[in-house]
């Protein structure tokens, strides 16, 4: 393919790209004229923009990327506070939006973009950018739309094009073939077994009939009827075998042909990887030219094929990433041979399938990403700092936030790498990014290769069937309610990867779903959203497979942590989870799993507890709650002190501290684990040191709470006390 055949063919692409994002942004004007306060609205037309802008620089339309360059600044100070949208202000961005609308009809029709905007309109989006009224009413709506020249009809390019919902309605229809199969395939079955019964039948009628003839010799009448009764008996034994062997035939036919039509029906929808990344190299060429860089692309796995809406949402995500590669991360070729590396920078996009899910990488031998840097702008923006480069990673998600001290044309507005995960998120995917000071930034795309059939794990709840992506499952496991642990007042339970959050399915989701008392071996599932997991408690454990997944309107659906439907080969619709929404949804609650009264029975009341701080003042201050609350309190000094007492006079509960001399609270706790007389104590670890290394080894050496003095709540330790001691 020759220059000029790819300069065409990233029009049309970009002619296509334009229709779509300026309906949005109509969408988005729409909605702000009415609700100027909606900050998600101004967000997503924020996206829209910056994208279009990227799109326009890629496809070489620079009167269009002008346009997008005024509408981001304009936008930009709306939404920094420092300028609202009036009427007239509304009538500008209006009249920019038909301009574009122009210019996508003109790509359409084979003609030049020309110029975007007419004298009168650039200066208005001029005078919008600095901040002031235009100082003149925009044009009547009708007068807008009559500038605004009619669709025109595409040409065929020899290609048969076809609605993606009309593919979606073909593989939601073949979806249901497997299901038919499955039903259709106990038929050969329930014939067989009538062929058996025919058998039997049969014999036990020429025992019968044998008798009767000689009971019958004087009648040869009825000796010809039970004749006959007999060859019926012989026929209807041949016909029922005939008959359950074309069934078996049949059915390992339509089997054949399910898989088959199933397997093509998925594979309409399939494109190589290599088609959402056409518009990259001419972007790292034009980019790299314009800030006097050299840098290189280079694509692998081209060959990969997934879904074209999943294409789509990696296009949107790659273009992103590719120019923050050339903006941010590679350096001038003085910078790089001064660090002893090529002068020319080198960004490779890569993908593979890995399991069920696509993976693809954004990475450049760049610079990297400086964490000082980064948290000191964002201590000057007064965001929170991130603790660790992970937390610093999500939060560079976030929209608001850039490294630029000043905006470019290319980037410093904050709102790339949000973009980003908004094009992630709406294909079921997700997004991290990793990096190394001076060697280069990383950024992982992981997602389905298609949207419209998914593998998962099927879990019963109650009555109802509920569907867990299999992508999103780390683990399935049934755990007996003795070995799990409690740490930040809530149940958790131990893997080899660390301590996991528990909770409820039922709970997490809310009514209708009803949590009930657990009691036996609980059946769990954990669940992965990112670095985050969740074990959450479930009914029954079912089976894995995969469905075609319908979607479910918002109105329809019986909790908002759910994706969609699916119907199953019995007929029985099952219910998508949506990963991320349950893990946000079960982390955020608090508390602990109900215990069946048959589990309670026999648990003892215990009131005596000992408070183990070498710290005088905490000591003092456990002992003052725990007293008021009607217990009797003893303290020891270090767990020594604490060991000793515990000989001496015994107790119901333990409140320690981790940090002491002599003996600390994990020593303590391994003491008491390892006594027969008190190995079964409850034991709560009220402690400084929250980090993940120290509250797994807590857990590990028996302890079956432990707190975080820097999020110490009085009402968080009784209530763990009360739990554990069943009051």
């Amino acid at each position: 393919m020759d220059r000029d055949q790819m300069a065409r063919r990233l029009l049309v692409t970009f002619a296509s790209e334009l229709d779509e994002q300026v309906r949005i942004m109509n969408a988005d004007l729409l909605a702000l004229e009415t609700a100027p306060a909606d900050v998600e609205r101004l967000r997503s037309l924020f996206r829209v923009v910056h994208s279009l802008k990227g799109a326009a620089r890629a496809a070489r339309v620079d009167s269009v990327e002008e346009v997008c360059h005024a509408l981001e600044a304009a936008l930009a100070e709306v939404r920094s506070g420092r300028r609202t949208l009036g009427h007239e202000q509304f009538g500008v961005l209006f009249r920019a939006a038909d301009a574009l609308t122009a210019v996508g009809n003109r790509l359409k029709a084979g003609a030049e973009a020309g110029e975007a905007v007419p004298a009168e309109l650039r200066k208005a989006l001029q005078t919008l950018e600095a901040g002031a009224t235009t100082g003149r009413r925009p044009p009547p709506a009708a007068e807008a739309a009559a500038s605004v020249p009619p669709p025109v009809i595409e040409r065929s390019d020899g290609h048969v094009r076809v609605e993606a919902d009309k593919l979606d309605g073909l593989l939601a229809a073949a979806g249901q073939i497997p299901m038919l199969e499955e039903r259709l395939a106990q038929h050969p079955v329930e014939l067989q077994s009538l062929h058996e019964y025919a058998v039997t039948w049969a014999l036990t009628w020429k025992r019968t009939s044998r008798q009767l003839r000689l009971a019958l010799d004087h009648s040869p009448a009825l000796v010809r009827s039970l004749e006959l009764v007999s060859a019926h008996a012989e026929h209807l034994i041949q016909e029922s075998r005939r008959l359950a062997a074309l069934a078996l035939q049949d059915t390992r036919s339509l089997a054949r042909v399910t898989d088959d039509v199933a397997d093509r029906a998925r594979r309409l929808r399939l494109r190589p990887f290599a088609e959402a990344c056409q518009v990259l190299p001419r972007t790292v060429r034009d980019l790299a030219t314009s800030l006097g860089k050299e840098a290189r692309l280079v694509i692998r796995g081209g060959e990969v094929e997934a879904d074209r809406a999943v294409l789509d949402g990696l296009r949107d995500a790659l273009l992103h990433l590719v120019r923050n590669a050339v903006d941010h991360g590679i350096e001038t070729a003085a910078e790089r041979q001064a660090a002893g590396k090529p002068a020319m920078g080198e960004i490779m996009v890569e993908a593979a399938l890995s399991g069920d899910r696509i993976v693809v990488s954004v990475a450049d031998d760049g610079a990297g990403m400086r964490a000082d840097a980064l948290c000191e702008r964002m201590r000057a923006a007064g965001a929170p700092v991130p603790g660790t480069d992970r937390e610093l990673g999500d939060a560079l998600f976030r929209g608001g936030f850039s490294t630029r001290s000043a905006p470019t044309v290319v980037s410093g507005r904050g709102v790339g790498l949000d973009a980003v995960r908004a094009a992630v998120g709406r294909i079921r995917g997700r997004v991290a990014v990793a990096w190394e000071a001076g060697r280069g930034t990383r950024f992982t795309i992981e997602a389905p290769p298609s949207l419209a059939t998914i593998r998962v794990v099927l879990v019963g709840l109650g009555p109802q069937t509920l569907a867990i992506p299999t992508s999103a499952v780390d683990r399935l496991c049934r755990v007996n309610p003795a070995s799990l642990h409690n740490a930040e007042g809530r149940d958790v339970l131990t893997t080899p990867e660390g301590p996991v959050p528990l909770a409820s399915l039922a709970k997490v989701l809310g009514p209708p779903f009803q949590e009930r008392p657990t009691a036996g071996i609980l059946p769990m599932v954990v669940v992965r959203s990112g670095e985050r997991r969740l074990a959450l408690v479930v009914d029954e454990l079912r089976a894995e497979q995969e469905v075609v997944v319908r979607p479910v309107g918002r109105k329809d659906r019986p909790s908002p942590n759910l994706s969609g439907a699916a119907l199953l080969g019995t007929g029985e619709v099952a219910l998508v989870l949506d990963p991320a929404a349950v893990v946000d949804a079960g982390l955020g609650l608090g508390g602990r799993l109900g215990v069946s009264s048959e589990a309670a029975e026999g648990t003892p009341t215990r009131r005596r507890l000992l408070v183990v701080d070498d710290s005088i003042t905490t000591r003092a201050l456990e002992q003052s709650v725990l007293q008021a609350a009607g217990y009797e309190v003893d303290t020891a000094v270090d767990g020594a002190d604490a060991w000793r007492q515990l000989q001496e006079r015994g107790a119901d509960l333990v409140v320690a501290d981790v940090d002491m001399p002599r003996m600390d609270g994990f020593g303590l706790c391994a003491a008491i684990r390892a006594s027969t007389r008190f190995r079964r104590l409850p034991l709560v670890l009220v402690t400084a040191l929250e980090s993940t290394e120290h509250r797994a080894r807590g857990l590990e050496v028996g302890a079956d709470a432990y707190l975080g003095k820097s999020s110490f709540d009085q009402q968080q330790l009784l209530d763990v006390v009360r739990q554990l001691l069943g009051t």
